[in-house]
């Protein structure tokens, strides 16, 4: 299948960095396989040269309209015929068992539905967004990690859309002068209805990192989200590789840094 990361990004150099270090061992991964799996990133600054150095796609586009910096990713994609279009932020982790279920879903045409005695089953015949319920959130300036569980009606990304969801708005699905809350716009945006299926293959597999220029703050996502106790980054070790942790760890000496530069 020819998957195709989608990852808008602006300044935040260094958590940028760290994400795509994410995204090049998922790319590795997913490729090993049997997908072909390409990663667009779509700035006007310096992680267009960061892109290149992991070897993937840059396109240069405009931070303002975000909603049409989007769009315009989404439409780069499908032009390199892209088959799922993986909805994931520039500050995200994306663990490649979430992919599993490419082993037992078509994603482009839901299943026939299994009837049990005494059961309601309500399944639209159309395609389906694989979506998490899971997600790990990271504080780089302080290292603080929440595992937090996301209960409103689309989940949380990264979400997997196949080319049919997208097609028929000419793959341009975010309203093209929105400047914050692309998800909502995306999912509004859609003419096809799709069924969403949730799934989390284990802890840890969707990784998002808070930086302090973040429009929505860490401490907010705790009092929206609700959380468990707090964890450190060890916590990643048991499942993603260690040159990604080490990473990560140097992120956040290099936020923590940051920060108490900004305080004085």
């Amino acid at each position: 299948m020819r998957i195709w990361l989608v990852a808008p990004a602006w300044k935040r150099f260094s958590v940028t960095r760290l994400a795509l270090a994410g995204h090049r061992w998922l790319c590795d991964e997913l490729a090993a396989r049997g997908h072909q799996a390409h990663v667009v990133v779509v700035a006007d600054d310096a992680n267009l040269e960061t892109a290149a150095e992991f070897g993937f796609d840059a396109l240069e586009w405009p931070n303002q309209p975000l909603g049409e910096k989007f769009n315009a990713a989404y439409r780069y994609a499908a032009e390199h015929d892209a088959e799922l279009f993986v909805h994931i932020g520039s500050d995200d982790w994306c663990h490649p068992s979430v992919f599993d279920v490419l082993d037992t879903l078509d994603l482009a045409k839901a299943p026939e539905p299994v009837w049990e005695p005494g059961q309601t089953v309500i399944w639209r015949r159309g395609p389906i967004i694989v979506a998490q319920r899971s997600i790990t959130l990271v504080d780089l300036p302080t290292g603080v990690v929440q595992r937090c569980t996301v209960l409103g009606k689309h989940g949380c990304i990264p979400w997997l859309i196949p080319r049919v969801v997208l097609e028929p708005v000419a793959f341009s699905p975010v309203q093209p002068d929105q400047a914050r809350g692309i998800d909502g716009s995306l999912v509004s945006g859609l003419t096809v209805r799709p069924n969403w299926v949730y799934q989390d293959p284990a802890e840890d597999t969707c990784v998002d990192f808070k930086s302090g220029t973040n429009i929505t703050p860490f401490h907010s996502l705790q009092s929206n989200l609700g959380y468990g106790d707090e964890l450190t980054l060890d916590a990643l070790h048991a499942k993603w590789p260690a040159h990604l942790v080490e990473l990560a760890e140097q992120t956040h000496r290099s936020e923590l840094v940051g920060a108490a530069w900004t305080a004085r």
